[in-house]
């Protein structure tokens, strides 16, 4: 039996320790949302477990009284702080400030007073008298009406608390899951025990099994708090960010913590980065979007380049608690991508008219020149007055297609490749007689659902900078098709003509066109253009002529 005894008493100082130990690790996180309020729930329970367990050796009968009293306060002051901590750890941390946790918070106060005092009134307990057992100085008592009341209503609180972490679980699906499960079933033991105690259920009603049961309670708080790093985020990040209307924006969102880690995300945002769908939240911002925070902020943008991505402008809103405290911050994406290719149409068809129409209205106002000043036209110089005004005509044909591509909603279609490209042949061998255009499908019977009047603008104009910027009388151009493992679709025009300048293509890949960068022609422009609004991609490369490989999706339907 005194082998009992010396376990409590062991158990009872060892909770007190093991709570001191989570007390210095909680002062490292005091800023974070309900981290001092848990402080002054562990400060309790150390206090509540070194008293109780040196109470265990005093005999003296006035120094055992004052430290059961001592304790007896203690316990009833932890139910009320971690009724804070729920509140103030999951974004209700304005309803501490109300008069209504006022009076939750009297009645610890009160009942310290009235322990202090309870001699002269007994409204706590009364008919103390000693009762060892196993060699500890226990003592019984009644407890009065009071002391009941205090008592229970520290347990209340508590299992409000745990409701609060509950509803987190609920709420916020597996994020918050381990260390808000740790928390509650932490309670549970105290609680029990101390019931046990208050209705002397126990076999051994003297003796106060909640402090070595508050063992239990602390090494599950330590796993919470220390083990799986509770603090490092929390749900008044997520609660703030409902309040700002995260469900009903149609825009990506993601939510950081006040660490840049993403901890939720919306179904846009979901969609458009898959990858953070494999990942456990929380997860780092620049995990998912390839930059950290400052960058983003920085330049006001990002390039997403997935299936559903595109240029995207960010907006950045810090999310405060009700007590106005930061404890993250939301990010918004809108899709500018549509602007930015206005932009960079603009800029280009402001270079063409600026320079390739200044070039051409130079040439045919110089031979205009000569033909005013003599008397007879040779043929050269008529056929290079003829060439001009054939290539303004082109480049404002080309003006009217930028127009066509920017403004033109997809309508996806099935296709027969075949019957597109042998469109394609028939409208430039009738057009060029010498040009020689060569296809091949594979399979011949290749299906493409997607927009046709892009496809065609697309493939016309590969064909027809093939064609004109040919060296040879006899241009030969060779389309072949087929299709990816992937189910897209690659369409690879082969010419015999000199590289395509690296400048030409470095000017697609560009933002917008510099003075040092401008293409001869704006035929890839279209190209380009079309190929962005069929969610395609295009690569250049050089084999005894060039070869432009265009690979498109293919929707389903």
């Amino acid at each position: 039996m005194e082998a009992l005894g010396t376990g409590v008493l062991v158990a009872s100082i060892g909770a007190a320790v093991g709570a001191l130990y989570l007390l210095q690790y909680l002062y490292q996180q005091r800023t974070r949302p309900g981290a001092r309020w848990f402080m002054g729930n562990i400060v309790s329970v150390a206090v509540f477990c070194l008293v109780y367990g040196v109470a265990l050796l005093v005999f003296d009968p006035t120094l055992r009284i004052a430290l059961e009293a001592v304790s007896f306060v203690a316990l009833c002051f932890m139910g009320p702080f971690f009724l804070a901590f729920g509140l103030d750890y999951t974004g209700r941390g304005n309803l501490i400030d109300t008069p209504i946790f006022g009076g939750v918070a009297l009645v610890p106060l009160l009942t310290t007073a009235l322990a202090a005092t309870n001699p002269l009134h007994q409204f706590v307990w009364t008919s103390v008298r000693f009762e060892p057992v196993f060699g500890l100085a226990t003592i019984d008592y009644t407890i009065q009406s009071w002391g009941v009341f205090a008592l229970l209503f520290s347990i209340g609180t508590a299992a409000v608390g745990s409701l609060l972490l509950i509803g987190t679980i609920l709420s916020y699906g597996p994020l918050y899951r381990r260390e808000a499960t740790a928390v509650i079933l932490s309670t549970a033991p105290p609680s029990i025990g101390a019931l046990v105690w208050l209705f002397g259920l126990g076999p051994v009603p003297q003796l106060h099994l909640t402090a070595p049961l508050m063992l239990v309670h602390v090494s599950l708080d330590a796993y919470a708090f220390v083990g799986t790093h509770m603090f490092e985020t929390n749900p008044a990040t997520q609660r703030a960010a409902e309040r700002s209307g995260l469900d009903s924006l149609s825009d990506p969102v993601l939510v950081l913590d006040t660490e840049q880690q993403v901890v939720q995300l919306n179904a846009r945002a979901e969609a458009l980065f898959s990858s953070a769908r494999s990942k456990a939240l929380p997860i780092s911002l620049s995990s998912v979007l390839g930059v950290g925070l400052e960058t983003l902020r920085d330049t006001g943008e990002i390039v997403v380049g997935t299936e559903n991505g595109g240029t995207f402008a960010v907006s950045y809103t810090t999310l405060r608690d009700p007590g106005d405290g930061p404890v993250g911050s939301m990010l918004v994406l809108y899709d500018v991508t549509e602007d930015r290719q206005r932009e960079q149409q603009l800029a280009v068809l402001n270079r063409v008219l600026r320079h390739n129409l200044r070039n051409e209205m130079t040439i045919i106002n110089g031979y205009a020149a000569l033909i005013e000043a003599e008397s007879g036209v040779s043929e050269e110089q008529a056929r290079k007055i003829e060439v001009a005004s054939d290539r303004l005509l082109s480049i404002a044909e080309k003006v009217r297609e930028f127009e066509r591509v920017q403004q033109r909603e997809q309508q996806p279609v099935n296709l027969t490749v075949s019957s597109v490209v042998a469109e394609i042949e028939r409208e430039y061998s009738g057009t060029y007689d010498d040009a020689v255009i060569e296809r091949n499908v594979t399979p011949s019977t290749l299906q493409l659902r997607t927009d046709p009047v892009l496809l065609s603008m697309l493939l016309d104009n590969l064909v027809e900078n093939a064609i004109v910027h040919a060296d040879t009388p006899q241009p030969t151009v060779r389309i072949s098709v087929s299709e990816a493992p992937d189910e897209t679709v690659a369409f690879e025009v082969r010419d015999g003509n000199e590289r395509i300048p690296d400048v030409e293509i470095e000017t697609l890949r560009s933002v917008d066109e510099t003075p040092l960068q401008h293409g001869r022609g704006i035929g890839l422009w279209v190209v380009y253009w079309c190929v962005q609004k069929l969610h395609g991609s295009i690569d250049f490369e050089y084999d005894d002529g060039n070869v432009l490989t265009v690979t498109l999706p293919n929707y389903p339907g």
